[in-house]
């Protein structure tokens, strides 16, 4: 629901509205006590089955840059930018115009509609009398059909025919390989005033498909009086006339109904739709039709109506899944990142999980990363807190918790070049056009494979709910592949947080997984936790891969000493530097394999932790025993120190064995590299680097 182009105007009216219903704790904030576990899977009715959305859209919407002014050259700006940008290639194929678009009435009529003193359409008696529509009653004498304004969407000639402003940007997105999206409402009037589409389903649903339309943005804005019923309860605003007698289930669905009729009418694809308001109203039960299909489906019945409500106005996680494409649920978002942490939309999120599923998607709202006010430099000219621009660190996390939730992804960025995006006020001039870095977060492949992952299923919860707003939280998504991704996140937006969870924490059973930082591209191995630290308001985000058929080494605890062998070294064995006669803090190299060479004998002894000491044979003045050591990053050197400190993570190693080819995997405890002999070289140096089970290097086999 958007009622003003204010972005502060639009969630001040939105609370208000939750809190007069009661539903505020759905869409703005935390409930009195957190969920623990998801709700039992309710029974399936009807489901979507028009064949959109089988993963979750991505694209552009105009509302969060452009609001109500957005113009058919702003639009053709922005697909150009995306095409050529890249973006399109990205997967971000659909460009929606948001409200405001159409005249503020239909061609049937030479003038606006009127309107009661609450901004709710005028509705008559069949005498034409204004009536309050309070009781059910009234009629809509609009006709004909929307127009769209032709100051900022003119009509065009394309091939010698006359498109109208919609059908022109429709041709124009198809011509560079993209999709059309258009906004509309279940009520009389949009949040912004103009043309609803309630009583004239089957007339819009048509022009929308004639005019080549993809993806319809349906939206719920039920304007009216507060209403009292007869047993004095104060259900606050609900709407009027058919909003009161039809529940927004059931409008909703007879629009998509509509859209799936005109696409088989005219041969056409059908359309993707999303449902972009959860309900902020109850309904009034008392003044619902006894037909409305929310009386009878079986998931509003299993969900249950609370006292004075009425069926089909409960949140849309517990029935849109059925009725469209994608379900908003919560209210509102602005630039801020809470509205995506836990004590946001993303508890409704983990509260609501069967929604999720191809061609069905939970709707987090439009993404904020990038996004610079339209109304002002921040920090300038425009200080309002409301209007704050994400920080880097924060655009990431919100790209990962939308990604890991499997929804959306529909970027609200001022996506145009600079010289397009430019303004002055007050004698400033600047561009909301975005930053080579935000196009960089858009475009990682590795965040939207997580995202547009087929599986279709979202993230889970690791443990309990966090305590408080700023306590961090950890999410794991299984994927299709049999990959795992883990988003670990820090809720505090002023301090570093280290956040990690062990591989039983998060259900993980192999004994060890390959693992890429998607932000970062960096790679590595894991044999027991996953942990990092990570940065205020931002997040660490893994993708992890089970090491291929490993389990813990036979060398480990049998009191022998071994040689071995870096694959690709022609049998070269790992030695100190310098054999036994060097000195203490020697670095180690690959050489000519000699049994009796000392400097050459390794030995693999358990500790207490599950890790693994590495000591030499070597006992001589200057090399007792010595431990290897793991450096501290990639190109590290693997070294020998006589000291053995049981608290140092740099002296303990994971050690795997291929069971398919017997090969040894030896990790650092402390940096998660693995030790490996890039070069074949004698006398080659021995580093750590990122696991990569295809790097030779890296597989170490037994020499005796």
């Amino acid at each position: 629901m958007r009622r003003n182009a204010s972005r502060s105007a639009t969630r001040t009216l939105l609370a208000l509205a939750l809190a007069a219903s009661g539903l505020g704790t759905l869409a703005l904030g935390p409930a009195t006590a957190a969920p623990t576990a998801a709700p039992p899977a309710a029974p399936t009715a009807v489901t979507v089955e028009n064949g959109q959305a089988l993963t979750p859209p991505m694209g552009w919407n105009s509302w969060n840059t452009l609001g109500t002014a957005v113009t058919q050259q702003q639009v053709v700006q922005t697909i150009d930018f995306m095409v050529s940008r890249g973006l399109v290639a990205a997967g971000y194929n659909t460009v929606t115009i948001d409200d405001g678009w159409s005249l503020g009435h239909r061609d049937g009529q030479s003038a606006d509609f009127a309107k009661t003193a609450e901004g709710a359409m005028q509705l008559y008696d069949a005498n034409r009398n204004p009536v309050s529509g309070t009781d059910g009653t009234g009629l809509d004498v609009t006709s004909g059909h929307l127009v769209p304004d032709p100051a900022r969407f003119p009509s065009r000639t394309v091939d010698g025919r006359t498109l109208n402003g919609i059908e022109y940007l429709s041709w124009y997105a198809h011509s560079k390989g993209m999709k059309l999206g258009l906004y509309a409402t279940t009520t009389y009037t949009t949040c912004q005033g103009r043309p609803g589409s309630l009583g004239h389903e089957s007339t819009d649903a048509a022009d929308f498909v004639t005019w080549g339309v993809d993806f319809v943005k349906y939206d719920d804005c039920p304007y009216g009086p507060r209403i009292v019923g007869p047993d004095g309860h104060d259900y606050y605003t609900q709407g009027i006339g058919r909003e009161l007698t039809r529940s927004i289930y059931a409008r909703a669905q007879d629009f998509r109904r509509a859209l799936d009729a005109a696409s088989a009418a005219q041969n056409r694809p059908r359309v993707t739709f999303s449902i972009s308001a959860q309900p902020v109203h109850t309904g009034v039960p008392y003044l619902l039709a006894a037909d409305d299909p929310a009386r009878t489906d079986p998931v509003v019945v299993a969900a249950g109506t609370p006292e004075r409500e009425a069926p089909g106005y409960a949140p849309t996680g517990k029935w849109c899944g059925q009725v469209a494409n994608l379900c908003r649920i919560g209210g509102d978002r602005g630039p801020d990142l809470d509205g995506v942490l836990y004590n946001g939309q993303l508890r409704t999120a983990l509260e609501y999980p069967g929604n999720v599923r191809p061609g069905s998607w939970n709707d987090m709202d439009m993404l904020f990363a990038g996004w610079l006010s339209p109304y002002g430099v921040y920090g300038t000219t425009d200080t309002c807190l409301c209007h704050k621009p994400m920080t880097d660190d924060e655009a990431r996390s919100e790209m990962s918790i939308v990604a890991m939730m499997a929804s959306p992804f529909i970027l609200g960025a001022d996506l145009r070049t600079a010289a397009d995006s430019r303004h002055t006020d007050q004698g400033v001039t600047w561009s909301t056009g975005v930053s080579d870095t935000a196009l960089a977060m858009y475009k990682n492949t590795d965040v939207i494979a997580v995202n547009q992952d087929r599986l279709g299923k979202p993230a889970t919860l690791v443990g309990a709910p966090p305590a408080n707003s700023t306590a961090p939280l950890v999410l794991k998504r299984q994927l299709a592949d049999g990959d795992t991704a883990v988003l670990l996140v820090n809720q505090d937006p002023s301090g570093w947080q280290y956040i990690t969870r062990t591989f039983a924490d998060l259900g993980l059973t192999g004994p060890g997984y390959t693992a890429k930082d998607l932000w970062t591209g960096a790679t590595g191995t894991l044999t027991g936790a996953v942990g990092s630290w990570v940065p205020a308001h931002g997040v660490a985000f893994y993708r992890l891969k089970p090491l291929p058929a490993t389990v813990p080494a036979a060398v480990v605890g049998d009191g022998r000493y071994h040689g071995i062998s870096a694959g690709g070294t022609g049998g070269q064995a790992l030695e100190v530097r310098g054999m036994c006669a060097a000195p203490d803090g020697s670095t180690t190299d690959i050489n000519t394999w000699w049994d009796w060479h000392t400097s050459e004998q390794w030995k693999f002894s358990p500790n207490p932790d599950g890790t693994v000491r590495i000591t030499n044979n070597c006992d001589t003045p200057t090399q007792v025993h010595g431990t290897l050591t793991g450096g501290n990053g990639t190109g590290s050197a693997a070294w020998v120190l006589n000291r053995w400190d049981p608290a140092s993570p740099h002296q303990k190693w994971r050690v795997l064995q291929n069971t398919a080819t017997g090969a040894l995997i030896i990790t650092n405890v402390a940096t998660g590299l693995a030790l490996n002999a890039p070069q074949a070289a004698p006398a080659s140096a021995v580093v750590l680097s990122p696991s990569d089970p295809a790097a030779a290097g890296q597989a170490w086999t037994l020499l005796n």
